[in-house]
């Protein structure tokens, strides 16, 4: 845990440092596959590595980008930090919807949040998860009153395994799989690790998170959701403060 309170810190140095190796295993990976046109088992798996290679690229460029000192970037609204976090897992075949409102009697206006890398990439393994285990789609909700904001991801899938929701966000957490799961989802040996890192970072930033299965109450909301919630003061900034000038950017090195 102590460990990922640095991630703001070192995740446009990630980016930097392993671009070269992951663009020298996409070209060997791609020129491997040209040869193993006779053996197509192998060249699956050629192409897969090259796919995740590139993923990989696309995820780090993405934590690059958070963690660079852009002061017109540190602050955005509520619904645009959710979409930025959800944004490299919209195009994998779930459909991920949006609803933000005010609580009744709050400001209508969506509150200028900061843009933590910590919450970013919190709430982006949140949503990696719900993807992961929808059938069809995924629900982004947020809701904020004169006290707090609350996000809640929830999903259609088979939700959390009722013996594991008490000790959900530990780490290597793990369960025997069945052949459903298995054939479901093939390629997913998860220990556990994502929830644990989302959950920590997610508090580091003063949230509190909490994981269930949600009854269905219509719409296919039926399967896991997680609510992460904030005291209003730990993350949006109150009028002086979006009010107050800029300054000049720092300039960015490396």
């Amino acid at each position: 845990e102590h460990n990922l309170t640095s991630l703001g810190g070192v995740v446009a140095a990630a980016a930097h440092e392993l671009g070269t190796p992951l663009a020298t295993i996409k070209l060997t990976s791609a020129e491997l596959a040209d040869e193993l046109d006779d053996r197509p088992e192998l060249k699956r798996d050629a192409e897969l590595i090259r796919a995740q290679a590139e993923r990989c690229h696309d995820i780090l460029r993405g934590m690059g980008r958070t963690g660079k000192d852009d002061l017109h970037m540190r602050h955005a609204p509520l619904g645009a930090v959710l979409e930025e976090a959800a944004e490299p897992h919209s195009g994998r075949g779930i459909v991920i919807h949006y609803d933000l409102a005010a609580e009744p009697g709050a400001a209508g206006a969506q509150p200028q949040i900061r843009r933590r890398p910590e919450v970013i990439h919190g709430l982006r393994n949140l949503v990696q998860n719900a993807v992961d285990f929808a059938r069809t789609q995924v629900w982004v909700d947020a809701r904020w009153s004169g006290d707090r904001i609350v996000v809640r991801i929830a999903d259609d899938g088979p939700g959390y395994p009722p013996d594991l929701i008490g000790r959900i966000g530990d780490p290597f957490l793990r369960r025997r799989r069945d052949e459903a799961d298995r054939a479901l989802r093939p390629e997913y040996e998860g220990m556990g690790l994502g929830l644990f890192i989302a959950k920590t970072l997610l508090e580091r930033s003063g949230a509190e998170v909490s994981f269930a299965n949600a009854a269905d109450a219509g719409g296919g909301r039926s399967g896991a959701i997680v609510e992460v919630a904030w005291p209003l003061r730990a993350l949006a900034l109150d009028a002086a403060a979006q009010a107050a000038p800029l300054g000049q950017n720092a300039p960015i090195h490396g």
